[in-house]
């Protein structure tokens, strides 16, 4: 019997606002699910382009999880990668912007596992608003009508793990603390002074309990 895998090695990074921009900008022009989540919260700004939005802000997170060995494929699964998956990657970068009282963050976690290949985008748009920045927080993805559509799940699995026994009062006082000054900058307070739990959280949140990640990033359910 084979025993189930550990993470043997982990790379965990906060990164610097300047590598977070470059890895967006790399997002934005290849990803078009990104421009089309772009588009669509203009629209729903009741901007008519990019030039009407102010400078953003960026945030990024990256980490690498390497295991003892190869993921065991659960008996349920009938199509499983073609190569094993050894190695986890996960990501999360985000632009935000302050349009009046509102704060926006476009955001794109991914995970990936690797040498199969196998990876996970999940493009969403974070909303806000100055006055009510923790309490008024609303997670939107991009409808098939091009709009954004409002959803639970990333977001409230970020928060939950934050909670969690493992990484505990220092996250949820962070969190209480931080200042809600943009999205940039509450998450970059929130990641200096939580640790590294933001980035394992981050994988976590957008594994969502897939076989071939949760062993390494966790299960948060969505």
């Amino acid at each position: 019997m084979t025993d189930n895998p550990t993470v043997r090695e982990s790379q965990l990074t906060i990164l610097s606002a300047e590598q977070a921009s470059q890895g967006w900008n790399r997002l934005a022009g290849g990803n078009p699910e990104v421009a089309r989540m772009h588009s669509a919260l203009l629209d729903r700004l009741g901007l008519s382009s990019a030039d009407d939005l102010p400078t953003p802000q960026h945030f990024g997170t990256s980490g690498t999880f390497k295991l003892s060995s190869a993921v065991p494929v659960p008996p349920e699964v009938t199509t499983p990668p073609a190569q094993e998956v050894r190695e986890i990657e996960s990501s999360l970068l985000v632009q935000s912007h302050t349009v009046e009282d509102q704060q926006v963050a476009e955001c794109v976690a991914t995970v990936k596992g690797n040498p199969a290949g196998i990876s996970v985008d999940h493009v969403f748009v974070l909303t806000t608003t100055t006055e009510n920045f923790l309490t008024g927080v609303t997670e939107h993805v991009t409808g098939s009508d091009g709009q954004l559509a409002v959803v639970d799940g990333w977001w409230d699995a970020l928060k939950s793990c934050l909670s969690s026994s493992d990484c505990g009062g220092q996250c949820i006082t962070a969190a209480l603390t931080c200042p809600p000054a943009t999205w940039a900058v509450y998450l970059a307070c929130l990641a200096g002074r939580c640790g590294l739990c933001v980035v394992k959280c981050a994988a976590c949140a957008t594994c969502d309990c897939t076989w071939w990640c949760r062993i390494a990033a966790g299960c948060c359910n969505n």
